[in-house]
């Protein structure tokens, strides 16, 4: 005859357990109630299989008089008893089966919440990433003869908030910017996006003055080759004995062109003083972001830019914010202004920025400048999470309009 089925086995473990928990001595259960299984039965023998700690004989020398008892009351008489050691880690008890069953329909069910929060999260992130928060800095500055207010845009990679940025165009005018400035990465690609910039350019130039800072995505198709040292001296022939900072400038820029015609103008590696109200103002773009090439490509420019007229109030702008975090100067400006990182992609409660190229996970943890207010030589350092709305990636981290506000206590 062939095995009982494991359903018929399962309620003739339960049956014998509960016959030898009743008719077992004082403690004998409490020692053997949870070593054994009914493993198997057939028309002429019961195999029971043993998974206790202690020697198997002593449990068969222990448990026979009242195992078979019991046996014989729930399977019936007439079968031989055969009695095996079974591994722990093979054989479980029902008891811990169920349990372990529990467990596996637990961590099943969990799965599911928590893929189905994170599918939820996703697209909440992603809905409320269709519109864009305004994030509102205050700073001081001894220079400020009157309040200055600096709208910074950033990594909009394309974006579009209504037609034409209408939405986007509307909160600009309706906040009152001094100066608009934008600090890279407004077009993903300079081929294929030139007309959406020149066209953001335009209506952005005739709110406020207006600058645009290279990012990596306009260096990539303007330049075609990464602006760090090595690649710079191979580019011009150069080393350390007669680089020419000029020498990128000179470079042909029809997007430059097209940008500065729309009314905005493009800052390389240079300055633009503009008098808002009664104070001057300094702004200087840096071109060569690259902590490799920033002080060989740039060091006279910047040098003369932080030198010169130091009672005008000086705005420091650049894409990436390697280079505060790499070296340390007396004096950057009287405010900075950077972007590049996207806030991190994923933002995520307490630990801050999940992630950037540069940085890898948490970056802010290692040190980088990833999103927000810092320090860089005593002077307020922005870096904003950018307008970019495209990523499904991007959680707990709306697309923010930066606005500054200097006054002067």
């Amino acid at each position: 005859m062939d095995n009982i089925t494991g359903i018929d086995i399962e309620n003739y473990q339960e049956r014998v357990i509960e016959l030898f928990k009743e008719l077992a001595p004082p403690g004998l259960y409490d020692e053997w109630g949870d070593t054994f299984d009914v493993e198997s039965v057939t028309e002429k023998q019961v195999v029971i299989s043993y998974h206790g700690t202690e020697d198997i004989k002593k449990f068969k020398k222990e448990c026979k008089k009242t195992l078979t008892f019991c046996i014989y009351s729930a399977i019936g008489v007439g079968k031989k008893i055969k009695t095996v050691r079974k591994s722990t880690a093979v054989s479980l008890s029902p008891k811990a089966k169920k349990n372990l069953n529990a467990l596996k329909f637990f961590i099943i069910g969990m799965a599911f919440v928590l893929l189905a929060t994170a599918v939820i999260v996703v697209l909440c992130s992603y809905i409320g990433n269709r519109s864009f928060r305004e994030t509102f800095y205050s700073t001081s500055s001894i220079k400020a003869d009157s309040p200055v207010r600096i709208i910074q845009l950033s990594d909009m990679h394309g974006a579009s908030y209504g037609k034409y940025n209408e939405k986007l165009l509307a909160r600009i005018r309706a906040l009152d910017p001094d100066i608009i400035i934008c600090t890279g990465d407004i077009v993903d690609s300079v081929k294929e996006d030139s007309d959406y910039a020149v066209s953001l350019a335009k209506e952005l130039s005739a709110i406020a003055p207006s600058y645009y800072i290279y990012g990596n995505n306009e260096v990539e198709g303007i330049y075609s080759f990464p602006l760090n040292e090595r690649e710079l001296d191979e580019k011009f022939g150069f080393d350390s004995t007669n680089r020419d900072e000029n020498a990128l400038l000179e470079i042909s820029d029809s997007f430059e062109d097209r940008l500065e015609k729309a009314g905005m103008k493009v800052l390389k590696n240079e300055k633009d003083t503009i008098t808002v109200k009664t104070m001057n103002i300094d702004v200087y773009g840096v071109l060569n972001s690259n902590p490799s090439s920033f002080w060989s490509y740039s060091e006279k420019a910047f040098t003369s830019y932080i030198s010169e007229n130091p009672g005008n109030l000086k705005i420091t702008a650049v894409h990436e914010p390697f280079i505060f975090q790499e070296f340390t100067p007396e004096f950057w400006g009287d405010l900075m202004l950077a972007g590049h990182t996207h806030g991190g992609v994923m933002r995520v409660p307490v630990l801050g920025p999940l992630y950037t190229r540069e940085g890898g996970l948490f970056p802010e943890r290692n040190g980088d400048f990833v999103y927000g207010r810092y320090d860089a030589a005593g002077c307020p350092l922005i870096v904003s999470s950018g307008l970019e709305n495209s990523s499904v990636f991007r959680v707990n981290n709306q697309p923010e309009l930066v606005v500054i506000d200097i006054n002067k206590f």
